[in-house]
């Protein structure tokens, strides 16, 4: 369950292995969310799979002693190296083979860290020869599979002209820290089936450029229902969020002639 709220009072059952159809009522259980440490930022929030890296988590209600933490991302330990009451630091460790993403973080005296939904996620680089067995990165007219339990980072300036891209694990666009930069990806079909695809998010908005360019011809092969020449999303998600603009949207201060080639607005923008 979910809450936002500060205290949440649970009723407890017990379900008996042999008579799951008669429960124990048990004493309720009061949450108190000024006692519960809590989970506030992840930085960095991708890590590479070979591991031997620093992320640090903040929050509140943390323990200034490092002996009492128990870090675990994706099943593999990460031992903290430093640490405040306000955050704290480990060290990745190697996490070979595809593995679910998950973050558990147990604080003794103390309990388990909320996480509030947020996890650090273990990246197969573009870049890196490992991600693709110690052979080349996909040429042009080649197919990428991304398998569940795999998250492909995107790190690199422009790929080149893909034919398909299946997602059942993770395809992950995140910006560059120069807001002027800007990434190319090229593909004819671009299939998200039970995976995700993260362009930016509510959280963490894509704050430079990006260009995703769809190839097609109406005479080329159709992937069935969707087409060709296609982003699909199937049992999926897709995250795209750019920086927020304020207004959203506005009025033309005069109506537009025709032949014109002038608009003027009520007021400023930044679009």
């Amino acid at each position: 369950m979910i809450s936002d709220q500060e205290t949440l009072t649970c009723d407890v059952k017990l379900f008996p292995e042999a008579y799951p159809e008669s429960p124990t009522i048990l004493n309720s259980v009061e949450y108190v969310g000024s006692l519960t440490p809590a989970l506030e930022e992840i930085t960095p929030r991708f890590g590479n799979v070979v591991g031997g890296e620093e992320v640090t988590f903040t929050g509140t209600d943390f323990s200034e002693d490092i002996s009492l933490y128990t870090i675990i991302i994706d099943g593999i330990n990460c031992p903290a190296t430093a640490a405040t009451t306000t955050s704290v630091t480990c060290t990745t460790g190697k996490r070979p083979g595809l593995v679910k993403t998950s973050l558990y973080i147990y604080i003794e005296g103390k309990g388990l860290v909320s996480l509030k939904e947020k996890v650090f996620i273990y990246a197969n680089y573009w870049s890196a020869d490992t991600t693709w067995g110690g052979e080349f990165a996909p040429m042009e007219g080649e197919s990428v599979w991304i398998p569940e339990g795999l998250n492909l980072y995107v790190d690199v300036d422009r790929t080149p002209a893909l034919n398909l891209v299946l997602v059942a694990g993770s395809l992950i666009l995140a910006p560059d820290a120069d807001p002027t930069h800007e990434r190319f990806f090229v593909a004819n079909f671009i299939v998200v089936h039970g995976g995700t695809m993260e362009v930016g998010t509510a959280e963490y908005p894509y704050t430079s450029k990006i260009t995703i360019t769809m190839h097609g011809h109406v005479k080329d092969p159709y992937i069935p229902i969707y087409g060709n020449k296609v982003l699909a999303v199937r049992w999926g998600t897709l995250d795209m969020h750019g920086p927020v603009r304020e207004p959203t949207w506005t009025q033309m201060e005069t109506t537009l002639p025709a032949g014109g080639d002038t608009i003027t607005l009520i007021e400023e923008v930044d679009w």
